[in-house]
């Protein structure tokens, strides 16, 4: 029988405010420094009380916005009750019944490798809520430390629908997510920090099941994946290990199940694990929160979404290679737009721009260790895109007139190729006698051709392009050899 994986996932993001979420301790990253930043409340000292953080509610709300998600009038928190030596307290501060962001939806692309094509994907989101992090424990030497820097740090936990089919799937959500909530200054979302950290719930949906559009009747949830790398692995080892025990007529229970890396595998923890097992109720200590329309910023107001950004792109006829560089590397992409923006007659040259940039630019910024923006000035740029786009010059006449700027930037882009004679030759009486030499040259070659090898064709014209000292049109050289190997 054929299965479908069936995922939902649980992303924690820690958030990026000065304090923690509940008391005035620094919310830093103190790996070196264990219990730095610690309080009474964060350390679970009798009679310690919460107070809430103003800041950490904005970013949540901020989120919510950014993902189309509704922002209810009001919010609170409620106690998530269990014991463990890194949650002092015997209890988070988490919600459950009224969560500050509910609904909104996030989309992503994803890659066949196979034949190159994207697929865009949209996964709804059921809510997001805050709650305060646990310490972190530390084991050496067959002892446990527990280090309570992180204890009480702002979490952002963000849950999905169970939407997701595969492990690629969700690679791509979390890298979108973790762009959007860096992009929107709520979380630097290091997972090497611990800032964004995964749990996911995967069940495996029969062809029955799936025609009538029907949740498994179980579901695993994996816990402790600290990376991407580590979610795609996790997720890949589970699928497998359903797939097989349904496979062999197997009952699947729901349980807790967590993450070893470094087996590479997913071990069992606890069994049937629901919402009644934490006995939630009502913080006690923190009064109902009551959210204004004023407190809600317009979506307008906020920076442009990476989303929104790939669609600019798309729409101007980049690929979406070209369109995930510049969203990725917002410094490029900034650079990118002030280009385009510099005058209004670019359209017709705006592709060769992106090109340029993501061809040989990005390579040059990596080489010399310089922002983008300050290896070329925009109207050089512009100028090289339009005598490429007119084929005044070819791929080698343009790289080594960027070389030269590049080294130079108070020089013109005109005034180096005229100098250096980089103009590329159009003439086809010349570049044909530069065919004709390289046909002359190379009879062995032209006669695979005639039988059929044509891949052949390129080595001609890279002799013809070798004659013309560089010089010549590629593609109308290219031209002149099919029409003159007909004969």
């Amino acid at each position: 029988m054929k299965f479908t994986p069936v995922i939902g996932l649980e992303v924690h993001v820690q958030l990026n405010t000065k304090t923690k979420l509940m008391c005035r301790s620094l919310n830093e990253y103190s790996p070196d420094d264990p219990n730095r930043h610690i309080s009474p409340f964060n350390t679970g000292q009798p009679g310690a009380l919460p107070v809430l953080n103003k800041a950490a509610v904005q970013k949540a709300i901020l989120f919510g916005v950014a993902v189309g998600a509704k922002i209810p009038k009001y919010t609170r928190f409620d106690r998530k009750n269990y014991f463990y030596p890194d949650l002092p307290a015997g209890y988070q501060i988490s919600q459950f019944t009224h969560p500050i962001v509910q609904g909104g939806s996030l989309s992503f692309y994803t890659e066949d490798r196979q034949t190159g094509e994207f697929t865009r994907h949209t996964v709804n989101l059921i809510r997001a809520h805050l709650e305060t992090d646990a310490a972190k424990l530390i084991h050496v030497g067959g002892k446990t430390m527990v280090d309570f820097n992180r204890s009480g740090a702002p979490l952002l936990e963000i849950v999905t629908e169970p939407e997701i089919h595969s492990n690629i799937e969700a690679i791509a959500f979390v890298n979108e997510l973790q762009l959007l909530v860096r992009r929107i200054n709520i979380s630097d979302a290091d997972m090497e920090k611990g800032q964004m950290r995964f749990d996911c719930n995967i069940s495996m949906q029969n062809e029955d099941q799936k025609k009538r559009k029907e949740l498994p009747p179980y579901k695993i949830e994996i816990k402790n994946i600290n990376s991407v790398r580590a979610l795609g692995r996790a997720i890949e080892y589970e699928i497998a290990r359903q797939t097989e025990m349904l496979e062999q007529r197997q009952t699947l229970i729901q349980e807790t199940r967590g993450w070893r890396d470094d087996l590479n595998r997913s071990e069992p923890q606890r069994t049937k694990e629901d919402a009644h097992d934490y006995r939630y109720f009502p913080e006690p200590d923190l009064p109902i929160i009551h959210i204004r329309p004023q407190d809600i910023p317009s979506l307008e107001s906020l920076p442009e979404l990476p989303d929104h950004q790939r669609q600019r792109y798309l729409n101007m006829g980049l690929s979406l290679q070209t369109a995930n560089i510049f969203v990725n590397q917002i410094a490029v992409g900034n650079f990118f737009d002030e280009v385009i923006g510099s005058s209004s007659d670019l359209d017709e040259i705006h592709k060769t721009i992106a090109n340029i940039i993501t061809v040989n630019l990005i390579t040059f910024s990596d080489k010399l260790q310089k922002p983008i923006n300050e290896l070329i000035s925009v109207k050089n740029l512009v100028a090289l895109a339009r005598l490429f786009n007119q084929r005044k010059i070819n791929n080698q006449g343009l790289q080594t007139a960027l070389e030269i700027l590049v080294e130079n930037l108070e020089l013109e882009a005109e005034a180096i190729v005229a100098a250096r004679g980089l103009m590329q030759i159009t003439d086809d009486t010349i570049l044909e006698a530069f065919v004709d030499i390289a046909i002359q040259n190379n009879p062995k070659v032209v006669e695979q051709y005639k039988q059929g090898k044509t891949q052949v064709l390129d080595f001609l014209v890279g002799q013809s392009m070798k004659e013309s000292k560089g010089k010549g049109n590629p593609q109308r050289v290219r031209e002149i050899l099919i029409e003159k190997l007909k004969q």
